[in-house]
């Protein structure tokens, strides 16, 4: 009997022995299993992190690079400004001021500037294709003006028609009726030289006179000696 239980008691203990590695061997499994779960789950949302940010810093790397190329690339187009010149007009204009024109400009650009001529302008000693000068000041005759100064001078003495005989005339600056005193010229060719300065801009010698219309070498040599520019 004392045997047969120490047998059963010795079958015990070793079940119960094997039991308890059993056991402990399932735990020791499954905690290694959870940290391993645990470190790859770990790993994993390091890496997806790790992948998102240097995508970003990638693309905005990228957008950078590109904005720094368009704008190295890019031509840059700086509107050069046109030169102008200041110019006042006064006299028989509608709007008498000071002006800023383009340096090309003419007289005849500055009197549509200020709004055109009055009725009562002079301008037959005005050449309108004149370029302007800057800082210059063109006057606007009135006719009335005209009228006064020459009923002042009076009748005509021989004095003074000998200092007229002798004094030249400035087919740059001549008026209509200057123009009439030279030898030959009557209205109709007065009118066509200052419609050729007009058009034309100032004469550059005496004998530019000869392009004018009507005016040819003979009528040259007749006034040849009472002009001057």
């Amino acid at each position: 009997m004392v045997e047969e239980f120490l047998k059963n008691k010795k079958r015990i203990g070793i079940f119960v022995i094997l039991g308890i590695i059993v056991i402990a061997a399932s735990i020791i499994y499954i905690k290694s299993g959870f940290k391993e779960l645990k470190k790859n789950d770990t790993e994993s949302i390091f890496v997806d992190d790790t992948d998102t940010i240097s995508s970003l810093a990638n693309k905005n790397s990228k957008e950078t690079k590109d904005n720094n190329d368009k704008m190295n690339n890019k031509e840059i187009s700086i509107p050069i400004k046109d030169k102008s010149i200041v110019i006042e007009i006064k006299g028989e204009v509608k709007k008498p001021d000071v002006y800023i024109l383009d340096e090309n400009s003419i007289i005849k650009d500055l009197i549509e500037m200020a709004g055109g001529l009055t009725e009562n302008a002079d301008v037959s000693n005005i050449n309108r294709a004149k370029k302007l000068q800057n800082h210059e000041l063109v006057y606007i005759a009135n006719k009335n003006e005209r009228d006064i100064e020459v009923k002042s001078v009076g009748p005509s003495t021989d004095v003074a028609n000998k200092e007229s005989a002798n004094q030249k005339v400035n087919i740059n600056s001549a008026t209509l009726e200057e123009l009439k005193t030279l030898n030959g010229i009557g209205d109709s060719k007065a009118k066509s030289i200052i419609e050729y300065r007009e058009q034309n801009g100032n004469f550059k010698s005496i004998e530019d006179i000869k392009n004018v219309t009507g005016i040819g070498e003979k009528m040259y040599q007749r006034i040849m000696e009472q002009i001057e520019i």
